[in-house]
């Protein structure tokens, strides 16, 4: 904190394991008087808070109780606020919300804590664009190369009405007339066939994905049980998938890595 610069705006997050209540004071800038409870450990956090000019989130915002209790216990029973968000106190009035999302599949028995900031930035002006290809894949349907070569053929008969150059005209004639011919492609592919995607590889396998939408599914009926026994029964399943989805993960990790290192062999191989 001693390092970073007093103008930035600074957000210090996490589960702090610390209580700070809803006494808030006038003299006391860090906390306001929507917190849970009472402070149980959570003085060094608002000591640390008051003195880097810093609020706590969590405790300005007026909400329902089960969305500011950001813990449960494994045995359903007992739950806080103890996962806060910290903001520069400059910045204060440029967060709008700090609310509890109940419903995140996060497979932990902390609930995720999302913030909501409105602020105003200055323009840094247009980035230089990088080299970008036409999808000429798309060219392979029958129709959209009929109507790429209509628009082709249509503006280069407007080309064609141009004067002939006088003598000594010749060279600035040519480079004219292969600027107009790159200008008429260009024109045709972005309104026809327009610009290649990059595409994102997937690291992760159909399976892994099929056992994180299950665990999400366990997580809906973890909110939406109606009794403790059924609530209990998913709570169970809920606390086993996430073990299930992390060996799944770190298998898809390491099968990534090899594949990288082949692809890099390879590589050195064809260059020796």
């Amino acid at each position: 904190m001693e390092k970073t610069a007093k103008h930035d705006l600074i957000v210090v997050m996490g589960d702090l394991n610390a209580t700070v209540g809803n006494e808030g004071t006038e003299d006391d800038r860090a906390r306001g008087k929507h917190g849970c409870g009472s402070m149980n450990n959570g003085e060094r956090l608002v000591a640390f808070s008051n003195m880097n000019d810093l609020v706590i989130g969590g405790t300005l915002s007026p909400h329902r109780l089960i969305h500011k209790l950001t813990w449960c216990s494994p045995n359903g029973r007992d739950k806080n606020q103890i996962d806060h968000l910290m903001f520069s106190g400059t910045w204060r009035r440029s967060l709008m919300d700090v609310k509890v999302r109940r419903g995140a599949d996060v497979g932990s028995d902390h609930l995720l804590v999302a913030a909501s900031i409105k602020l105003k930035l200055r323009g840094t002006g247009p980035k230089p664009k990088g080299h970008r290809s036409f999808d000429v894949d798309r060219l392979k349907d029958a129709g959209l190369r009929t109507e790429f070569t209509l628009q082709l053929r249509n503006r280069f008969l407007a080309l064609e009405n141009h004067d002939e150059p006088m003598e000594g005209e010749q060279d600035e004639l040519l480079n004219n007339r292969w600027d107009m011919i790159t200008l008429v492609y260009r024109q045709s592919s972005e309104k026809c066939i327009s610009y290649r995607k990059k595409k994102i590889k997937d690291r992760m396998t159909h399976e892994t994905w099929k056992a994180i939408e299950s665990r999400r599914g366990i997580k809906k009926k973890v909110m939406g049980a109606k009794s403790e026994r059924l609530k209990e029964r998913y709570l169970e399943e809920y606390r086993e998938a996430p073990r299930i989805v992390k060996s799944l993960v770190r298998a898809d990790k390491g099968k990534s890595l090899d594949d990288m290192a082949s692809k890099a062999e390879e590589a050195g191989a064809r260059n020796e």
